[in-house]
């Protein structure tokens, strides 16, 4: 409760800030000048002016209605008002496939003379990569195209000048790479993008942003900041910045209000706007419906595969054969068996206490039937390590300049597992697979370093034998987690 009554607190706060705007800092001498369209809101995932690489997800949906207005002063006509409205939707085609509509709303108004119509519809395809949702990092291409169906009538204020058109009269392109960057409680959103008209009055502009967005993973709020540049050249440049403070309030399921205050810089037409709108959140496909955003980065619910095995299974670990100098055999065997003992249904045979039997290396089918029918065990595991690559002086680094050192250990193993369905042990399962660990060691970044093999600046004996054992435990993880997919006598607690 007092978590909640903190998050609106922050929240009254910040659209106290917003919307206090004082009415002179928005006064220009003309309305906006010609601009390309597709420079547009985003209406998929993203903030209120950095798009996000995050694709929607088939079938989802969201609808996004954002509506700014600020005052302006004419010299022939004296004090009046401009509004945008931006109006569209954006639709998961596929995983990482989206599709996007835009139609703007223009309004003007000065002198007791009034402008109102359509813009330039803007259609949008992104490409995402991954597909899945959440994800730590996305990345995507978007294209955007502008189509000339803006209302092109004159009216009065067309006669005085200075108003803006409503359409470009001509068909814009823009092509951006969207980059994002998703922690627990921050996100990191880079755009950079070529947008380029038909219109020969509208110069090729270079467009980039980014943009910070706290507690997307937050039920009520979350607040965001941006920043916008705009560089257009040809014969002449030009460029304008703009800066953005916003929060989102979830108001109810699949609904957030959106509150942001912006601030001009450079050559751009406006010191301070404050801005509003509506999103909606949905699914489109099967049962539709309005889904909070939050709930997208709740992990999917974690199936619980039922276990309750009848008899105790008893499990021979042959020791794994490869890199005897290092133990990596060895050390491998124990890790298993301390993973498994706490588990009642499974024995793990010690094949010590036994003479004539394989006790290491990697054995054949054959082999492993007649250990079977020696000990009567109902499974048999056996391997063989093929790879143990250590590096100790790993890292990135500029030279001369800046070294990250980093000690890295990957490990490697070819296993095969048995299993005897009936007692003379002649029914049999084998499945074979090669499995994987990592270990890492990152070091503290060293500055104006003279050699990189600086054995003060790399990992220590001891340091790398904790790698070692960090790789061997990972390679111990994805065995097991593996062998819980693949087998019922596994416990589910291992399941990935």
């Amino acid at each position: 409760m007092v978590k909640k009554l903190l998050i609106y607190t922050v929240a009254a706060l910040c659209c106290a800030l917003l919307a206090t705007v004082r009415l002179g800092a928005q006064e220009t001498g003309t309305l906006f000048p010609a601009r390309n369209a597709t420079v547009s809101v985003p209406l998929g995932q993203g903030l209120e002016m950095v798009h996000a690489g995050e694709p929607l997800g088939k079938g989802r949906f969201r609808l996004r209605l954002l509506n700014r207005s600020h005052s302006v002063v004419l010299q022939q006509l004296g004090q009046g008002s401009s509004y945008t409205g931006s109006y569209g939707i954006a639709y998961g085609l596929s995983p990482s496939l989206d599709f996007s509509f835009l139609l703007p709303f223009l309004m003007d108004s000065a002198g007791g003379l009034n402008k109102y119509g359509s813009g330039d519809v803007v259609v949008g395809v992104k490409w995402s990569r991954p597909s899945k949702i959440p994800a730590n990092f996305y990345s995507a291409f978007q294209m955007l195209l502008s189509l000339p169906l803006g209302y092109k009538g004159e009216h009065g204020l067309d006669e005085i000048g200075g108003v803006r058109s409503y359409s470009s009269e001509a068909i814009d392109l823009g092509l951006q790479y969207l980059m994002d960057l998703n922690f627990d409680h921050v996100s990191l959103l880079l755009n950079g993008g070529y947008f380029v008209s038909g219109n020969p009055n509208i110069l090729p502009e270079l467009v980039y942003g980014l943009g910070l967005e706290v507690g997307r993973r937050r039920r009520w709020a979350s607040f965001n900041i941006e920043y916008q540049a705009r560089v257009a050249f040809t014969e002449q440049s030009n460029a304008s910045g703009v800066l953005k403070l916003g929060t989102r309030l979830n108001l109810f399921r699949g609904t957030q209000l959106e509150l942001n205050r912006e601030f001009g810089f450079l050559n751009h037409p406006t010191a301070a706007v404050f801005t509003f709108g509506l999103r909606f959140h949905g699914f489109l496909s099967g049962r539709r419906r309005l889904e909070s955003r939050y709930t997208l980065y709740q992990p999917p619910p974690k199936v619980k595969r039922e276990y309750a095995p009848e008899n105790v299974l008893r499990l021979a670990i042959v020791g794994f054969g490869g890199f005897e100098e290092l133990q990596a055999g060895q050390r491998l065997v124990d890790k298993l068996k301390a993973h498994l003992e706490p588990h009642d249904s499974i024995e793990v045979v010690d094949l010590s206490r036994y003479a004539n039997i394989p006790r290491k290396g990697f054995l054949r089918q054959r082999q492993a039937v007649e250990l079977a029918q020696k000990l009567g065990v109902d499974v048999v595991l056996t391997g063989r390590v093929e790879e143990f690559d250590i590096n100790r002086f790993g890292g990135k680094q500029v030279p001369y300049l800046i070294l990250a050192p980093e000690a890295v250990v990957e490990v490697a193993m070819r296993y095969r597992i048995i299993e005897f369905s009936n007692r003379d042990k002649l029914e049999i399962q084998a499945y074979s697979n090669r499995i994987k660990g990592k270990g890492r060691l990152r070091k503290r970044v060293q500055l104006l370093h003279t050699d990189r093999r600086d054995i003060t600046s790399a990992a220590t004996a001891r340091e790398m034998v904790a790698v070692q054992d960090d790789a061997l435990d990972d390679l111990v993880d994805n065995l097991l987690a593996t062998m819980a997919t693949q087998f019922t006598w596994v416990p589910p607690d291992f399941a990935p």
